[in-house]
């Protein structure tokens, strides 16, 4: 398990310092097509990182919820077995 997180990792490190590379070679073109290359290098490198949370955050939101038994929270007793 830690082998393909580590991985992932470096795939996005890679993958923001690509965009930021971009973003610093467009930004010297004078065009109008990297113009627009620029914006989509910078849009993509603060909206990428900020996905990528969102989904790890409604994952591990996910995961917890389907760790719960809903049985348990139903039949909960306290120690002297009455319920509560």
């Amino acid at each position: 398990m830690k082998t393909p997180k580590r991985i992932a990792a470096w795939a996005g490190i890679l993958i923001l310092v690509g965009f930021a590379a971009g973003a610093l070679i467009f930004s010297f073109i004078d065009a109008a097509w990297a113009q627009t290359a620029l914006s989509i290098c910078l849009y993509c490198a603060i909206m990428v990182p900020v996905f990528l949370y969102a989904v790890l955050l409604v994952a591990r939101v996910l995961r917890r919820s389907s760790n719960e038994d809903p049985a348990a929270k139903n039949n909960s007793e306290t120690k002297d077995g009455k319920k509560r």
